[in-house]
């Protein structure tokens, strides 16, 4: 892969999309290889507005209850990856359900730009923050449309795409629900 693979697989079914679909690592290697770190990261940035600039995001909340609900809300991704992975696994339309592990790879790789979107947070401009995450949001959309045609649906683009919007809503409601769980004790 080169370094401009993962923005070609933002609007190609074929860059990038082929060599990973050669590979069959298990959730397990996933996990550990992409939720971890980036969830991590995510956290970590949460951690990181909330104890250098928080009086920018909420002036009144203790640095106990930053800490709680970047807690929260690590281990929310990870729930959020299997529930996704599963969600995938049961809506694609293959004649046998496709392998847990290929659909947990698939929720893992369009969560990364929401995830990476955290990195915004070094700056202290709420709105931007916000506009950077619904980009993050958006191109988890296209990973997601291209990702499932790649792996799963290769034969008819309006069932990939039927299927897409399908699992990008019930992905973007959970995505609402973990913003709500950082919004929650800002309130």
């Amino acid at each position: 892969m080169t370094p401009l693979t993962p923005f070609r697989m933002l609007m190609s079914s074929h860059h990038g999309w082929d060599e990973l679909s050669t590979r069959h690592p298990g959730a397990g290697s996933s996990f550990s290889h992409v939720v971890l770190p980036a969830s991590t990261l995510a956290a970590a940035m949460l951690l990181y507005a909330g104890h250098i600039n928080g009086h920018v995001y909420a002036a009144n909340l203790s640095m106990l209850r930053w800490d709680v609900m970047v807690a929260l809300f690590w281990c929310a991704c990870w729930g959020s990856v299997h529930l996704m992975a599963g969600f995938i696994r049961m809506a694609v339309h293959a004649e046998a359900r496709p392998p847990y592990a290929d659909c947990y790879r698939l929720a893992a790789l369009v969560a990364l730009p929401i995830w990476l979107s955290s990195l915004t947070l070094l700056l202290p401009w709420p709105l931007f923050n916000a506009a950077v995450g619904v980009l993050g949001l958006l191109a988890s959309g296209l990973l997601l449309y291209h990702g499932l045609d790649a792996l799963f649906e290769h034969d008819d683009s309006v069932r990939t795409e039927a299927l897409a919007y399908t699992v990008f809503s019930v992905g973007a409601l959970v995505w609402s629900l973990l913003v709500a769980l950082i919004l929650l004790p800002l309130l």
